[in-house]
């Protein structure tokens, strides 16, 4: 049977490491996706949801509802992705070497990430929730604290975005 998040949190903050691991394998896809829309580099972007679960650790104490663990965790992973960005140069996002295309697959992977470039950022954290992170529309409006419809709304927008990019790139 698998245990709620608040049912885990209170473990956690008890103590139970094995609660924190579960709450971890349970998020981490979600903190990378959310460090991924701010940074756009993949290793950057896992190195920064390491840091927010970090930070979860030592701040267990300040989570006053347990069942609102992954907006929780949202808020800190997009902090920690933005201040790692600030310390990048010049305080911009942080940009992915260029992959020199070997095959159309790899070409369309490029196009698709300058695309996703030109996203703002709730954009790009809602195409990464979803399709990268593999959350529904109900998952990324609870992490987003926004309705489904809302999510809706903003994937339509970032999808017509992106298809009108792409259509350019051809």
């Amino acid at each position: 049977m698998q245990c709620s998040d608040a049912e885990l949190v209170e473990a956690a903050r008890a103590g139970d490491v094995d609660s924190f691991r579960k709450l971890y394998e349970r998020y981490y896809g979600l903190a990378v996706g959310i460090a991924r829309s701010r940074l756009t580099d993949q290793h950057l972007a896992e190195d920064a949801a390491q840091e927010a679960f970090a930070t979860v650790c030592r701040r267990f104490y300040s989570l006053q509802d347990p069942q609102r663990f992954p907006e929780w965790l949202g808020t800190i992973c997009r902090r920690t992705a933005s201040k790692m960005a600030r310390s990048q140069p010049n305080g911009a996002l942080v940009k992915s070497e260029p992959i020199s295309p070997v095959n159309d697959d790899d070409c369309i992977r490029e196009q698709v990430h300058e695309a996703l470039n030109h996203l703002s950022r709730s954009e790009r954290e809602i195409i990464h929730l979803h399709y990268f992170s593999g959350l529904s529309y109900d998952e990324v409006a609870r992490v987003l604290g926004i309705s489904p419809q809302a999510v809706h709304g903003r994937m339509q927008r970032a999808r017509r975005k992106l298809a009108i990019r792409l259509s350019k790139s051809e």
